[in-house]
């Protein structure tokens, strides 16, 4: 709560934390300040101080039902607050404002409106699967599943007449470990025993430890399976498979006419192989504009090493890693550390799988 003098605007009375005023450290004296124009260094949120000022002056009851405040230095913070002018035997006029954190509720809500945006993401992308764009449409579904469910890793794959299956689009994969997959088809009896023991045997070869399947199904069986996994243990909720069996059904539903001839689906792989390996050559060119020395420092993060570990192996200061480290994201065109790290990964060699 919150109480301002009318006619001075000066805080009579406080009780933080509130917009501006929730700096539960400051002396409450040193917060009870006016709000007039002339003073530069007013406490509270700007939202705030105006809707003060102009209760104040109209006496007309004021509702904010939500606004943003970033205190310095901290998370952002959401509030909805109510203003009235009121007559008092202690203080006079006075405006009175009463506001509350809404900052969890808010927070939930916006979490949840990303959690669907993403979903619709996914819905559309699959909607817009094409046969004549097969492998860029599905790579934009296995995208679009990653974030959506969440988890790590992605893949489709489609059966041809002769039960070999061919990886057509993959997420959440080093682009070598994609190339590999894409180049190498895989028999129905040995995807079935892979995907069979519990725990899959997928997880030893690409360190997931949460691995879901769904088969594709069309008229005449199945036609191809959709993989994801998480390399986290946290399992996937009630309602994230269920957005996994329904993005499933939708799947097989478009892709139920696609063209599945041995030739048709290898080609479609070999497409996926060619993509992968156009974009470790461009991360390839990137990284070829390091110095040897960031280089070395980034793949030194990579194995795990800290910056003050880095910094007694090369004998250079904290402060000289972090230079290169910085310098190095601007040659390779990134915004941050692991962003540098995930671009570097993608030049190195293939990995037995």
């Amino acid at each position: 709560m919150l109480v301002n003098d009318a006619d001075t605007l000066e805080i009579l009375h406080a009780r933080p934390p509130l917009p501006g005023l929730d700096d539960r450290d400051r002396p409450l004296d040193q917060l009870l300040r006016s709000l007039r124009q002339e003073d530069d260094d007013s406490p509270l949120d700007p939202a705030l101080a105006s809707l003060v000022q102009e209760v104040a002056a109209t006496g007309t009851p004021q509702h904010l039902p939500e606004f943003r405040h970033v205190p310095p230095a901290r998370e952002p913070r959401w509030w909805t607050a109510s203003l009235h002018r009121v007559d008092t035997d202690r203080w006079g006029r006075v405006v009175v404002t009463l506001a509350l954190d809404r900052t969890d509720q808010i927070r939930a809500r916006h979490l949840l409106a990303e959690r669907e945006a993403r979903r619709q993401t996914l819905r559309q992308a699959i909607a817009a699967v094409s046969g004549n764009n097969l492998v860029l449409s599905l790579q934009q579904v296995t995208d679009a599943l990653v974030p959506a469910l969440p988890v790590d890793v992605a893949t489709v794959r489609l059966l041809d007449a002769d039960a070999h299956f061919h990886l057509v689009a993959a997420s959440g994969l080093r682009p070598a470990e994609t190339r590999r997959l894409a180049l190498v088809p895989i028999t129905t009896q040995r995807l079935e025993t892979m995907i069979e023991p519990s725990p899959p045997s997928l997880l030893a070869a690409l360190g997931l430890h949460c691995v879901e399947v769904r088969w594709l199904e069309g008229q005449g069986g199945r036609i191809g399976i959709l993989t994801i996994g998480a390399r986290s243990k946290h399992r996937l909720s009630d309602e994230d498979l269920a957005l996994l069996d329904a993005a499933a059904a939708q799947l097989s539903n478009t892709l139920e006419t696609i063209e599945r001839s041995p030739r048709s689906l290898r080609s479609r792989a070999l497409e996926t192989a060619r993509l992968t390996a156009a974009q470790a050559q461009a991360a390839q060119i990137q990284a070829n504009n390091l110095r040897p020395r960031e280089l070395a420092i980034l793949r030194l993060y990579r194995e795990g090493l800290r910056t003050d570990q880095i910094a007694d192996l090369l004998v250079l200061s904290p402060h000289t890693v972090r230079t290169h480290v910085r310098n190095a994201r601007r040659r390779l065109g990134v915004n941050s550390r692991n962003e540098a790290l995930e671009l570097l990964e993608a030049t190195d060699a293939d990995p037995v799988i």
